[in-house]
């Protein structure tokens, strides 16, 4: 007898790894308004913010911002909160005081107006609220 060897042929489905009717052309449109949708959003938003000026200071320079905090100052006296002072030790972050006293980094940052890269030198005083 002859060992007869029969070709198997997957079809158009099988081949792209899908089970319903979806050709690779059909999945690729879509994959392209999803990221045109995401580009325009993104554009409209950085247009927003340059016609708003509210991330540059008066020479044009953009002003990092710190993450949860308001654009409204308030002064400590005003608010009736205590404050304790902490000097810095060596190997201090932000990110280590706040665990240490259960307040955000950025409250901190904010309170004593430190600015971008938040980097504290020893010896350093600050306020952190009670």
């Amino acid at each position: 007898m002859r060992n007869s060897q029969k070709k198997i042929q997957l079809s158009p489905r099988l081949k792209f790894g899908v089970g319903r009717g979806y050709s690779q052309n059909r999945i690729m449109k879509i994959g392209s308004v999803v990221f045109l949708v995401i580009a325009l959003g993104l554009t409209v938003n950085s247009f927003r913010l340059v016609l708003s000026g509210k991330n540059s200071d008066s020479a044009g320079q953009a002003v990092p911002q710190v993450l949860g905090a308001s654009d409204v100052k308030t002064e400590p006296a005003d608010s009736g909160i205590q404050f304790e002072e902490y000097k810095i030790q060596k190997g201090d972050t932000l990110f280590n005081i706040s665990q240490k006293y259960g307040i955000s980094w950025t409250t901190i940052a904010t309170l004593n107006n430190l600015k971008s890269p938040f980097t504290l030198k020893p010896g350093q005083t600050i306020k952190i609220p009670r």
